[in-house]
């Protein structure tokens, strides 16, 4: 793009209650609705991106995802395409880390996928625009994404790529969206605020930068519950990324900290 982009709407993910303790990639169907332009997403997802399809057509412009695959992914389906573009053969490509083992990308040309489980797409909240750089599709995107709760996570390498991030708490926009529609939670599933751990009264407190055998371990046991990074006892970003969506996982803040109340739950 030659003309530089503000890409102020990166905002983290917020996990909507009823995701607590379902393995990504394994939603209920009773917690998936479809999604305008094909496939699936998680309820809270499906009716963000109706509002949002809404207004972006009555402003002249098309959303649609690249493909229904581009939706939901069901767990199977993020581990086909992983084996498909990587290999555990070594090659100097990019790698990724899937259950405790680096992976190489089969070729540089290839775009880049995460490791099952560790995606957005397998939480249903996360949908891949077409032709999402097109520059007026591209602008209205970055005038209105933050409207309905959305927000790009790798930029610019991937304008396409868009989450809810609102969890239970729907914008204005879509709320009202949801009200003109009668869209409501699936019946008997309510919702409840994320679990807040008092770190004052913690004695365990893992946490970015730190190093050692008991980091090995919490890596070992993100990779055995499906949320992969490197078993190598350095607490970087991708050890963070995936004990963040550990905890959104069980219903706790993800703030980057394994503390007591994480650790009982990831050796529960």
């Amino acid at each position: 793009m030659s003309k530089k982009v503000d890409w102020d709407y990166i905002a983290p993910v917020k996990m909507p209650a009823d995701l607590k303790g379902i393995k990504p990639g394994k939603l209920p169907e009773h917690l998936l609705r479809p999604a305008v332009g094909g496939g699936k997403l998680h309820w809270l997802a499906a009716a963000a991106w109706a509002a949002m399809v809404e207004k972006a057509k009555a402003d002249g412009i098309e959303l649609k995802p690249v493909s229904a695959g581009d939706t939901y992914r069901t767990y199977d389906s993020q581990l086909t395409a992983f084996k498909q573009r990587y290999t555990k053969e070594p090659n100097g490509n990019s790698t990724r880390t899937f259950e405790g083992v680096k992976w190489y990308k089969k070729s540089p040309k290839l775009a880049s996928l995460a490791a099952p489980g560790t995606s957005q797409h397998n939480s249903g909240l996360a949908v891949d625009v077409h032709t999402a750089a097109e520059p007026k599709r591209l602008k209205w995107l970055i005038d209105n994404v933050k409207t309905f709760g959305f927000s790009w996570e790798v930029v610019p390498e991937e304008p396409w790529h868009l989450r809810y991030c609102d969890g239970d708490t729907p914008s204005a926009a879509v709320k009202a969206y949801m009200d003109k529609n009668n869209i409501k939670a699936p019946e008997g599933k309510g919702s409840v605020a994320p679990i807040v751990e008092n770190e004052d009264k913690s004695v365990l407190r893992i946490k970015l930068g730190d190093k050692g055998d008991k980091v090995k371990q919490l890596q070992e046991l993100l990779n055995k519950k499906g949320f992969a990074c490197t078993a190598d006892g350095n607490f970087g970003p991708l050890t963070q990324k995936a004990l963040n969506y550990f905890k959104q996982s069980v219903n706790l803040k993800p703030n980057g900290i394994c503390n007591d109340k994480t650790w009982d739950a990831i050796t529960a």
